[in-house]
């Protein structure tokens, strides 16, 4: 089972994924877009577009007129991922030259940076939940697959969390497995070996395949729709 879903199931994984994207993109692609207006204060030429995107794509100020604590939640959920997603770069591979000439303790900046990352974008996914729970009108327009989604997202942040903690997590042993099964080369003597990783992994993976189907898929989609929505 372990060579199963670490050997075998990365691959069927990006079989799913990978077509499953590039449709999505292709609908957002073939989406029929309004023409660029030019009534004031609608933006006016593709850089005020541009910068429309840009500015709500990073900063949802849409977001933070109508709701200003779903905001702060789902601002920091956000900013936090993108950290943590920058950190497992650490997993696949490491830097020495480059921590030796910024003069940074790689493995301390990432043991403060990636715990306290872990624990707040954990607590912030609770509150979202709780959020789908205890608002009637949230819960309301809440389907099966929007908790759903978000239960995995949780449980994916709990076992990351217990390798950063718990469980001691070999990281040169682990970007050998990394490495070779890209290279298609993987042997069972190459596995990390951790229970806890192999459930890290899993869950991960299973995300992975939902993402393209839900309706958290906003990473890609947000540059479309809001385009749209800047230029309309």
């Amino acid at each position: 089972m372990e060579f199963f879903i670490l050997g075998f199931l990365p691959y069927l994984t990006l079989l799913v994924f990978i077509p499953a994207m590039a449709y999505r993109i292709r609908v957002w692609i073939k989406t029929p877009q309004p023409a660029a207006i030019t009534l004031f204060p609608a933006p006016v030429g593709k850089a005020a577009t541009f910068w429309g995107v840009f500015r709500e794509s990073l900063f949802f100020p849409g977001l933070f007129l109508g709701d200003k604590f779903l905001w702060a939640s789902a601002w920091i959920f956000h900013a936090t991922l993108a950290l943590i997603v920058v950190g497992h770069i650490r997993v696949f591979t490491d830097f020495p030259g480059l921590w030796a000439a910024l003069g940074i303790n790689a493995d301390r900046m990432s043991a403060i940076s990636g715990g306290t990352a872990g624990l707040l974008i954990l607590a912030m996914a609770l509150v979202l939940l709780a959020r789908r729970l205890a608002i009637r009108r949230v819960r309301e327009v809440t389907n099966f697959a929007d908790t759903l989604v978000l239960l995995l997202i949780i449980a994916v942040l709990v076992t990351g969390n217990a390798l950063r903690f718990g469980e001691h997590f070999n990281l040169e042993l682990t970007r050998r497995y990394f490495s070779q099964l890209a290279g298609f080369s993987l042997s069972a003597e190459s596995l990390p070996g951790s229970p806890m990783f192999t459930l890290h992994f899993l869950l991960a993976q299973l995300l992975f395949v939902f993402l393209p189907f839900s309706k958290i898929l906003h990473l890609g989609g947000i540059f479309f729709t809001q385009t749209l929505i800047q230029r309309a």
